[in-house]
């Protein structure tokens, strides 16, 4: 089957760019059991940034022994094509699939599209009226037209159904779980030394978009620094809205009013493994798995955040913000509650939800056991890596049931 990967409008921002990759790998997953041929259409005006992506692939073929991977993806195509739309290209090469396809123009082939979010909806205030009629009139005519439509989470599938009247078989959930390239573990000290860093600072990375509220992490700041005078603010991200191109100078106003300009550095749009190593300077510590494991950071940077800048001590809630994702030994009960209310959370959709919830509501050990157990299951069977903290915690769990007589 020849399937062909779109990558017009994927290629411009680092999340679309992810997002993208994670879909290529997705299909790679399935490559053997489905004989799927990729070719990757690609404008001609984007190739210089594809070829990065290319890069990207052949180092996780070779660093992470991907190989059986891609068995069925040497001959990996790029079509590169000039035209205004990929469709005689589509035609030339017989592909029986196209994705994601975010056009509303028909193509005589199988289609998959892919919708966003609904920001516009529950954000209203960062849109315009004109914006707003635009975003609904496009998302209206895509559930319309498409009967394929894959997005990055639940909570846009609720939406599609709930504002756009989606038919929910027609809506995939495809969460978006970035791929880490090996070579983020290497020391970048070197290469940060250029952003002359202090030794102590905060860090935020956003884009610096509207709805992403840099004015309120402003305040708070200028609020910390009256107890810490010294401490400094890092951002990076690209710094533009196209929304509001007047955003920037916006911010810029208000740092001046808060009187905070010395303690505020922009870095702009920098490399994710300079990102990294800049977070490791700033006082967070990874080990080696975490570094790899982005969906890990959260976790650890929201520990440092409550800790630092407010200011909360309590060992317990520190922990449990930490762990939260993985689990550990020797967890409290609180830390168990909030492990177990993430597994649970409203907007949870996987394989298995409903168990999960019904054990959560009998027996807290229990629902960790099934929740261990589903993750560790889950991450094994895509080849991706399992914090120790995680396998730590859930032997801990076994070895107590079994101790009790209460293993299930």
């Amino acid at each position: 089957m020849r399937i062909g990967i779109l990558s017009e409008n994927f290629t411009g921002l680092s999340g679309a760019s992810d997002f993208l990759k994670h879909i290529i790998f997705s299909m790679a997953s399935i490559a053997d059991e489905r004989q799927i041929e990729m070719y990757i259409l690609i404008k001609v005006v984007e190739y210089r940034q594809y070829r990065g992506i290319k890069r990207w692939l052949n180092k996780q073929r070779e660093i992470r022994r991907l190989k059986k991977f891609f068995k069925e993806f040497k001959q990996i195509k790029t079509i590169v094509y000039t035209q205004d739309t990929p469709e005689k290209a589509i035609y030339k090469y017989k592909l029986e699939g196209v994705l994601p396809y975010m056009r509303l123009e028909p193509l005589n082939t199988m289609t998959i599209s892919y919708l966003y979010d609904c920001q516009h909806r529950h954000l209203p205030e960062f849109f315009n009226e004109g914006e707003r009629t635009a975003r609904d009139d496009y998302f209206q005519q895509m559930v319309n037209m498409h009967k394929k439509i894959i997005v990055n989470a639940q909570t846009v599938k609720d939406d599609l159904i709930n504002f756009y009247q989606a038919d929910q078989a027609h809506i995939f959930v495809l969460p978006y779980t970035p791929k880490i390239d090996l070579h983020f573990y290497n020391d970048f000290s070197k290469r940060i030394k250029k952003y002359n860093l202090p030794k102590r600072y905060f860090m935020m990375s956003n884009q610096f978009w509207v709805h992403k509220d840099h004015p309120t992490a402003f305040r708070a700041f200028a609020e910390y620094l009256k107890s810490d005078p010294e401490m400094e603010f890092i951002f990076t991200g690209a710094m533009n809205d196209y929304r509001r191109p007047e955003y920037i100078t916006e911010l810029q106003q208000i740092i001046k009013e808060l009187k905070i300009e010395k303690n505020i550095r922009f870095l702009g749009l920098i490399p994710k493994e300079e990102q990294l190593q800049i977070m490791t300077d700033g006082g967070i510590i990874l080990d080696n798995v975490q570094e790899k494991s982005t969906k890990l950071w959260h976790g650890i940077s929201g520990s440092v955040y409550i800790r630092d800048i407010l200011k909360i001590t309590d060992e317990d809630i520190l922990n449990a913000v930490r762990y939260h994702t993985t689990g550990r030994a020797g967890m409290s009960l609180l830390e168990k509650i909030i492990f177990i209310a993430d597994f649970t959370s409203a907007e949870r959709d996987y394989n298995g939800i409903k168990t999960m919830r019904k054990k959560a509501g009998k027996s807290l050990e229990n629902a960790m056991l099934y929740g261990l157990q589903f993750t560790l299951k889950d991450l094994s069977k895509r080849a991706m890596i399992i914090h120790p903290d995680a396998l730590a915690c859930y032997n801990e769990i076994v070895i107590n049931n079994s101790t009790k007589g209460t293993a299930k």
